[in-house]
């Protein structure tokens, strides 16, 4: 039967690419929710729509993106400006929502007789409100100057540390959704570990190999 980890924490401990690699190794499908909110901002910015009601969102099997039948390039959606809109969108109650049922619909869309076992999701809400009740759950953490040092690197300086820790703070007090500890969830602070060791220690905490 498919399952779902989720992996939920602050930008610049690692969510994304520990997610990939944990999908990798158990052999589920790997998707990262902030996609959908990039997806959502610059579809909005570029049409100067903010009737967030007529979007239409998708994600394939292959884990592409979909807004009004239009698919962006991570290039297009990574950017300085679509980091700071999509944080700003991501306060309104109803981009949560239609970012929230486009992923249940595409973990709907997995079939137990897929090559793939399950889901490995990452994101800011994903054990707390997306999959509530997900078996498996990680929050991960890191001292902020680590996680802004981190940002900064990934991002080729287009983060700043002092962007990053704004970030947090809109992050976690949002009305919708807020940045918290999911319960249940296995917290993880990697602050000092490296991407492999994180790997390794949730694995066993989740006892998955």
């Amino acid at each position: 039967m498919k399952s779902v980890i989720t992996i939920d924490g602050p930008s610049g401990v690692g969510k994304t690419t520990i997610g990939q690699k944990i999908a990798s190794k158990l052999n589920y499908h790997f998707f990262s929710s902030g996609k959908l909110y990039r997806c959502v901002s610059k579809y909005s910015y570029d049409e100067n729509n903010k009737n967030f009601d007529d979007f239409q969102l998708t994600i394939d099997i292959k884990g592409n993106c979909f807004i009004n039948n239009i698919n962006y390039t991570d290039e297009e959606l990574y950017t300085k400006n679509i980091n700071k809109n999509s944080s700003e969108d991501a306060k309104n109650p109803l981009v949560r929502n239609l970012v929230k049922n486009t992923l249940l619909k595409f973990y709907d869309e997995i079939n137990n007789d897929d090559i793939y076992y399950g889901l490995v999701i990452e994101g800011r809400d994903m054990g707390s409100v997306v999959f509530p009740n997900a078996k498996y759950k990680i929050y991960l953490d890191a001292d902020k100057s680590i996680r802004g040092k981190r940002r900064e690197h990934q991002s080729h300086s287009q983060e700043t540390m002092e962007e990053i820790i704004q970030r947090d703070h809109k992050d976690m007090s949002r009305e919708e959704s807020p940045l918290v500890i999911p319960k249940d969830s296995i917290l993880i602070d990697n602050s000092n570990n490296t991407i492999d060791e994180t790997i390794e220690t949730i694995i066993k905490k989740l006892k998955l190999l």
